[in-house]
């Protein structure tokens, strides 16, 4: 009888699945999530990081004395450039405003003058020009402009012995240029002498006058204390 030998199956090893070890990956993909957190807080505290600042409440004539209710607060990036923060407001109420401020405006130093801007015996007078009552160049804050007499039809005022072309003012400085109630219109606040004031403003309100924008170094009849 031939008798049979079994064998035993030789136990084999289950496949082990590789590491892929890779440390300087796993070290580079931690430091890029940090930087990420670091540069996500830093977005934050940047969006933060604003101040108060001075702003105009309302809108503000040229010569205007400041006080406490034309000035408010805002906050806005703390590097908005040479803005006035809150804490100065003190240091204003009292000066002048030498120049037109819309209401809304970022305020800063140079808008203000703690010296009156008109001297003793004159006075700013409004003037409505159009593009066919002045030069081609728009006279603008600072400039000096001659007030010349225009003849016009639809006027009722009297003359007072001007003719066409006749100098109002001989010299005048420009303290103020705001938009009128039309296309290309503007309202041009001159510095002009007391004893002038009234025929000059009788003369504007008729439509009867133009500036000429005269040349830089021209000196005006009379003068702002701060330029």
């Amino acid at each position: 009888m031939q008798s049979t030998t079994t064998t035993a199956p030789a136990r084999g090893r289950l496949p082990v699945a590789r590491r892929d070890r890779r440390p300087a990956l796993a070290a580079l993909a931690v430091l890029l999530i940090l930087l990420g957190a670091l540069g996500s807080a830093l977005i934050a505290f940047r969006s933060g990081d604003r101040t108060g600042v001075l702003v105009a409440a309302r809108d503000i004539p040229v010569g205007t004395v400041i006080t406490a209710q034309d000035l408010t607060t805002m906050q806005v990036s703390a590097d908005s450039g040479s803005v006035l923060e809150d804490t100065f407001e003190d240091r204003f109420i009292g000066t002048r405003a030498i120049g037109t401020i819309p209401k809304g405006t970022l305020v800063n130093a140079r808008m203000f003058s703690a010296a009156s801007i008109i001297p003793e015996g004159a006075g700013l007078v409004g003037i409505v020009v159009d593009p066919t009552r002045r030069t081609a160049d728009v006279p603008d804050v600072g400039d000096v402009v001659r007030v010349v007499y225009v003849s016009n039809s639809t006027s009722s005022s009297s003359t007072e012995g001007y003719v066409p072309g006749d100098s109002v003012v001989t010299a005048a400085r420009v303290l103020d240029v705001s938009s009128g109630g039309g296309a290309d219109v503007s309202n041009v606040t001159v510095l002009i002498r007391n004893e002038m004031a009234g025929r000059v403003a009788a003369l504007a309100a008729a439509g009867n006058l133009a500036l000429v924008v005269l040349p830089a170094d021209t000196e005006p009849v009379v003068d702002s204390i701060t330029k």
